[in-house]
């Protein structure tokens, strides 16, 4: 057991320096700084606001968002707390970083999950454009390791535990 976690700790160290290396591109940064803002707090907040002020039916969505962002917000803030998992510029030399983070764990990404989450209730009531939401929230979580705060297992986890919630959530309420 012992050398399978040096194994996925070590291929996940390497993935995270092949995505995360210096050799990026201006326009290339321009994209991920912006596209990262999907799964902000901010962006978090503002979208259900904005749709549940449209209508009925965008109400029912940005509720179901809102609800569903909060409990996965907890247990992520939970599971970062628990893990302690320090952020890839803690530990990594010569890294290109963006920004750094005010949280200073990294396990699991809450950007991640947040547009994983939104991106699969969206997906739930508007079907035909489910890809380009699951699509968005993959450019998210590709952004997180690009700009050097989150480890390719941070993002995976935030996405496993957003299908999870999701589909827990979804059953219950």
């Amino acid at each position: 057991m012992y050398s399978l976690t040096n194994l996925i700790l070590e291929t996940d160290k390497e993935l995270f320096c092949f995505i995360n290396s210096k050799n990026h591109y201006r326009y290339l940064n321009i994209f991920m700084r912006n596209i990262t803002h999907l799964g902000s707090t901010v962006f978090s907040i503002l979208l259900p606001l904005f749709l549940m002020s449209l209508n009925n039916k965008s109400f029912q969505v940005g509720k179901t968002i809102a609800i569903h962002l909060v409990i996965n917000q907890v247990i992520v803030q939970v599971i970062k707390r628990l893990v302690n998992r320090p952020r890839p510029y803690k530990i990594l030399k010569d890294l290109a970083l963006s920004n750094v983070p005010k949280c200073n764990y990294s396990f699991p990404s809450g950007h991640t999950n947040a547009a994983f989450t939104t991106a699969l209730i969206l997906g739930k009531f508007f079907p035909l454009f489910s890809l380009v939401f699951l699509t968005l929230a993959f450019l998210v979580g590709v952004s997180r390791i690009y700009l050097g705060v989150h480890y390719p297992t941070d993002v995976l986890c935030g996405i496993i535990i957003a299908h999870l919630a999701t589909i827990i959530l979804s059953i219950s309420i």
